[in-house]
């Protein structure tokens, strides 16, 4: 690898941890369930499969509300992993408006 390659991928990293350590949750699973409440109020909620915490509080479940950026891509997304059995990795944040730090769903990855 040439210094310019070396440099390239170096920045490349420190970006991407860089932009990872700022979830408070990042956690791998298979969907164990979805529930669907009114749009605005912890809308679209799914839990994993043995139940971890998944933003570091006490939930086992994520949120996206409709108002959300995308919700309909991350809506599509998480019900066909869940259709197809695949893993996904959930990148969330602890809520503060409600005091319950729930967790809200940031970004999502499909394996």
């Amino acid at each position: 690898m040439n210094i310019i390659s070396k440099l390239l991928f170096t920045t490349s990293i420190v970006i991407s941890s860089s932009a990872l350590a700022s979830w408070d949750g990042a956690l791998a699973g298979k969907i164990n369930t979805i529930d669907v409440a009114p749009g605005q109020s912890y809308g679209f909620r799914v839990s994993f499969i043995g139940a971890p915490k998944l933003c570091g509080s006490s939930h086992a479940w994520a949120y996206l509300n409709e108002s959300d950026s995308n919700y309909n891509t991350f809506v599509s997304v998480l019900l066909a992993a869940k259709m197809g059995d695949r893993e996904v990795v959930i990148y969330s944040n602890k809520e503060t408006s409600s005091g319950q730090d729930y967790c809200h769903i940031g970004y999502i990855a499909l394996k």
